[in-house]
């Protein structure tokens, strides 16, 4: 028993942080684990293994306290700094255990299933890119939908003077969009551009972007996806309009809140292939 102790104390003296492969896992709890000892507070949801909003904000606090880039990224430099300070502190570093894969909590987010591992890269474009390979689309596509949702801005947000209705991110996230995501509308646009790239590839993987699809077809999976095999005819928006059928969404709200199919146009309604012209003319 007496070895068994002096074991666990020097395997907690030599704590090490490794650099997180991903938004999840045992090194994103590590990394929590270090801030939190260090006095950087994760009120809702600790040490959880998951690098949400929440634990974003605690790593740009550390990193603007230690004169580092600030993007909320454990990156190299990050984690060499934490292991650093870490190694200063002996007192503190005692106290910490490597986390294992079962110290992770359990998501019950419904995109928890969606491996997102390989998409990983610090550079936005080259980020996307990898997401496009992964989902057998052109990257090109990609960027059109984003520069016509938010221009690139991932604090874009629509917000309806009418009704409670708002969208906002890369992609025009809504409220029950990131809701399906296990997240929400507010959280996704304190994300970086990087970060939200994340909910964009789980977004496209669960509305079931297939390889090959043209770039009308993913635009109609972003903007309604119920509606992406309907036929080019279809009347999506109408001023004055019912309930689209199959929706219980209004077609007077649909026309009025996206004026660049219709409204804007000087037209009182817009179809299917109104929403895959605009799409295709972005350059």
């Amino acid at each position: 028993m007496r070895f068994n102790e002096f074991r666990i104390r020097e395997d907690r003296d030599f704590f090490q942080i490794d650099v997180p492969k991903g938004r999840r896992g045992p090194e994103v709890r590590d990394v929590q684990q270090a801030l939190l000892a260090l006095g950087y507070s994760l009120p809702k949801h600790g040490a959880d293994g998951i690098r949400g909003p929440e634990t974003v904000s605690a790593i740009k606090a550390f990193q603007q306290a230690n004169q580092l880039t600030v993007d909320g990224d454990p990156g190299p430099e990050t984690v060499g700094k934490l292991n650093d300070i870490l190694k200063t502190k002996p007192d503190i570093a005692g106290k910490l255990v490597k986390s294992l894969p079962t110290d992770v909590k359990v998501s019950t987010r419904s995109s928890a299933k969606i491996d997102i591992s390989a998409i990983q890269d610090p550079d936005f474009n080259k980020k996307l890119e990898k997401i496009a390979k992964d989902l057998g689309v052109e990257a090109n596509t990609l960027r059109a939908i984003i520069k016509n949702e938010s221009r690139g801005d991932p604090t874009a947000l629509f917000q309806s003077k009418t009704s409670k209705f708002r969208a906002g991110g890369l992609i025009g996230f809504t409220e029950d969009t990131a809701r399906m995501l296990g997240t929400t509308l507010d959280d996704i646009l304190r994300m970086t551009a990087v970060e939200q790239l994340d909910y964009v590839y789980m977004f496209y993987k669960k509305v079931g972007v297939q390889p090959g699809m043209n770039r009308g077809e993913i635009y109609m999976l972003t903007f309604l996806p119920a509606y992406a095999k309907a036929s080019d005819d279809t009347v999506l928006g109408k001023q004055g309009g019912g309930t689209l059928p199959g929706t219980g969404l209004s077609m007077d709200k649909i026309w009025y809140q996206n004026p660049m199919f219709g409204r804007s146009k000087g037209r009182d309604s817009f179809t299917v292939a109104d929403v895959k012209n605009t799409i295709n003319n972005v350059a």
